[in-house]
């Protein structure tokens, strides 16, 4: 069975807003984020677990050039991407959100 990353409606409302973030600032940032973006999630696709366990089972992917990471749990059928934020958010309130975002 292929792979395939999945997105959460969460995770992908989050990615939108840092995306109009990047645009409002630069206009272009916005398609740079996203191909950052891609690229990270087909390197998640040969190697789900690359990234460090952040709380277990979720892990975190620091997109480089961004202070941005993403945060996902691997499952047998692939990876799901359950949010996208600022590294340097208050962690106990991310892991909150992200409690109710799983899989």
């Amino acid at each position: 069975m292929k792979r395939e990353v999945v997105w959460t409606w969460a995770a992908e409302a989050d990615l939108q807003r840092f995306y109009a973030e990047a645009e409002d600032g630069q206009e272009g940032k916005g398609m740079e984020l996203l191909t950052q973006v891609e690229t990270a999630s087909v390197l998640l696709i040969q190697f789900p677990r690359m990234a460090p366990s952040w709380r277990f089972p979720v892990r975190r992917l620091m997109i480089r050039r961004r202070k941005l990471a993403l945060f996902y749990v691997p499952e047998p059928r692939g990876i799901v991407i359950i949010g996208v934020a600022d590294p340097r958010c208050d962690p106990e309130a991310w892991w909150n959100e992200l409690r109710s975002r799983m899989p």
